[in-house]
């Protein structure tokens, strides 16, 4: 099993490298249990028996439906990839089902959340940290995007601004509007700011990594839970919330397919906490 060559396949379709981090270990993990299970593991006679196995299996160590589904679409495309590589003869994954899981919605943060984790990076923040915090909150950026822009891709007017995503998910280009809450914002921590990059890091650009600890690090100072993708999440679920139609959400968002916008229409745990504590006695 060569999953080198399957990593240049993922990367040659414009997946991120988190998502081809994750494709390989899902991969390689029914890999070392096949391997446990059968005493070895070989392509061409995986079986659509082996896929609905490792799936009780995953089932049996407690892992949640939506887990056990990304697995088993992972597994899909590996072999669906082998089957154009001529290396099996079929795809083992096409027939076995998906485990039932109730749709929720994505994690986002309240209200409340927000405006205490904004208070955090105004009063312990740098110009960079609270730029970067509030555009992910006011443009709905994923990590990876953010973290590519440079100074020619922010267009700041007095009335107007623009920031251009020159290669999204799926190397797709798009614009997103800056409301004038983000231009004041950017507009300060670009007035000291030289360079190629809007986010510069030690070596060339920031890194996602680095992104994700810097909203990681004032989540803990306000005392609650945020990552860049919660805060994708409050962008989306925030314009719906508005009244913004679902086909201009997925446009601002990137998202190819609308299902995947309706998702923030869906109640969250939150808001079904607050349906039942309507029928409260107490």
């Amino acid at each position: 099993m060569d999953l080198e060559l399957f990593r240049f396949h993922l990367l040659a379709k414009s997946c991120s490298p988190h998502s081809v981090r994750q494709y390989l270990r899902t991969v390689a993990a029914f890999a070392r249990w096949a391997e446990e299970t059968n005493g070895t593991f070989d392509l061409s006679a995986i079986t659509s028996l082996d896929i609905a196995d490792y799936r009780r299996h995953l089932l049996d160590h407690k892992k949640k439906p939506a887990t056990i589904n990304n697995a088993l679409d992972i597994l899909r495309a590996y072999f669906g990839w082998t089957v154009q590589e001529g290396v099996a003869q079929r795809n083992p994954v096409a027939g076995v089902k998906r485990v039932a899981e109730q749709k929720r919605a994505p994690r986002w943060l309240t209200r409340r959340e927000m405006s205490v984790l904004v208070g955090a990076v105004q009063k312990y923040g740098s110009k960079r940290d609270q730029a970067l915090i509030v555009l992910l909150l006011h443009t709905g950026l994923r990590v990876a995007e953010a973290c590519s822009l440079t100074l020619d891709d922010v267009l700041i007017r007095e009335r107007s601004g623009m920031v251009h995503v020159r290669e999204g998910k799926g190397g797709k280009y798009r614009e997103i509007p800056l409301n004038v809450t983000v231009r004041k914002v950017l507009a300060e921590y670009l007035a000291g700011l030289t360079g190629e990059w809007l986010f510069p890091g030690r070596k060339g650009r920031m890194t996602t990594r680095t992104a994700e600890r810097i909203v990681g690090k004032y989540a803990r100072l306000a005392g609650i839970e945020a990552t860049p993708h919660q805060l994708r999440h409050v962008f989306c679920k925030r314009l719906l919330d508005q009244g913004v139609s679902l086909d201009q959400v997925a446009v601002l968002a990137g998202h190819s397919n609308l299902n995947t916008t309706a998702k923030y229409v869906r109640p969250s745990v939150q808001d079904l906490e607050k349906a039942v504590d309507r029928l409260s006695w107490e």
